[in-house]
């Protein structure tokens, strides 16, 4: 009888056959999350990226200047209610 070989998993592989193993392991759900992030991360990043091209080329307008009164000095404002 062969004698066979045990490995950590349990499996028998005997020791004459020639053959090799490949193992891949079973990816576990750390690195799925791992690469949805990454996926996420590089999507956002190339619609920032977009984003702020398409701002720079757009033309500003500023808001014209608030005009007050200089005459009034304040004296439309209402009294204070209560206080010290």
């Amino acid at each position: 009888m062969a004698e066979e070989k045990i490995t950590g998993a349990m499996h028998q592989i005997p020791k004459s056959d020639n053959t090799m193993v490949l193992r891949v392991p079973k990816p576990n759900i750390q690195v799925v999350v791992l690469g949805l992030v990454a996926f996420i991360t590089l999507f956002q990043t190339v619609q920032l990226i977009r984003i702020s091209a398409k701002s720079g080329s757009a033309p500003v307008k500023t808001a014209p200047a608030a005009v007050t009164d200089p005459g009034s000095n304040g004296t439309d404002i209402p009294a204070m209610q209560g206080g010290c």
